[in-house]
């Protein structure tokens, strides 16, 4: 093959393989399941909706093993696939509820009380079998907690996000370790190398266990997506980042209701969809359907 060929046949490759050569897919590679202004949403890869079912501010969905969803807002809901409840949580005296929730590997169901400030672990027949008080100093019944995770070593991660603030609790409510963020701590995740992943609406901070922020990513660094508010994530196992958006539109449209980027702060897709008949602002659970 002479030079000239060979150049041609290079420049044909790289025009007819453009996904081999693009740096910034359109969409991402499976369903995203997705909470919405009003409605848990499931979507495909192109975004058409293949399942949705009406709730209210929700904050936290969870597609489970059996593909049932489960969801939180204010109560924590299980539906399955034909939108049949199968278990169900709701506050008492209908104070503020919970806003997160987590299905245990034992079938029960983790949630946080914003009122209380208390952490459950309930039974699929309602019966509470453990209660944790957790400690809060603010008065905004509606910011005592967000995310709460209970972990591989019996502890429990809780974000109480009107005091800024990321602790893990031992059974018995004895503070661990703790971590203070510059705005609300609405998410967090202890990740396999013993660090901790929260956000905190302005950015999203990766702390070592003595609280050194070993990685970072600010809003600002993806200026042109217009993010405003993020919220709970998904960390997938390549490393990338899932992340959903809070009040996610401006009033001149511009905004992102959910992203992906990579450990290296690049944008892998983003769905944006600031007008239309359903504008899903609120997207502040999401979750990639291996």
């Amino acid at each position: 093959m002479t030079f000239n060929r060979f150049v041609l046949y290079f420049v044909l490759l790289i025009i007819l393989s453009p996904p081999l050569f693009a740096q910034q897919q359109q969409q991402p590679l499976s369903d995203v399941l997705a909470t919405g202004s009003g409605r848990v949403i499931l979507f495909s890869p192109d975004f058409s909706v293949k399942w949705e079912y009406p709730a209210g501010n929700i904050h936290e969905a969870h597609q489970l093993k059996n593909r049932n969803i489960l969801f939180a807002d204010g109560k924590v809901t299980e539906v399955t696939p034909d939108k049949k409840i199968v278990f169900q949580y709701a506050p008492p005296n209908g104070k503020e509820g919970s806003f997160t929730c987590q299905r245990l590997g034992n079938g029960n169901t983790l949630i946080g009380e914003n009122f209380s400030g208390l952490v459950k672990e309930i039974a699929p027949d309602g019966t509470i079998e453990f209660t944790l008080q957790t400690k809060f100093r603010t008065e905004n019944q509606h910011h005592r907690m967000r995310w709460v995770r209970k972990l591989l070593n019996g502890n429990y991660l809780v974000c109480h996000s009107g005091d800024h603030l990321v602790r893990e609790y031992t059974p018995k409510s004895e503070t661990i370790w703790e971590q203070n963020v510059p705005n609300i701590a609405f998410a967090a995740e202890r990740l396999e190398n013993g660090n901790t992943l929260i956000s905190s609406l302005d950015q999203i901070t990766e702390f070592d266990p003595t609280g050194n922020s070993v990685w970072e990513f600010k809003k600002s660094e993806l200026p042109d997506l217009g993010i405003t508010n993020m919220t709970g994530f998904q960390r997938l196992k390549n490393g990338n980042l899932l992340i959903g958006c809070y009040a996610a539109y401006s009033k001149e449209g511009k905004g992102v209701g959910m992203f992906e980027i990579t450990r290296n702060k690049k944008l892998v897709w983003a769905y944006q969809k600031p007008t239309g008949e359903k504008i899903d602002k609120n997207m502040m659970g999401v979750q990639l359907i291996p």
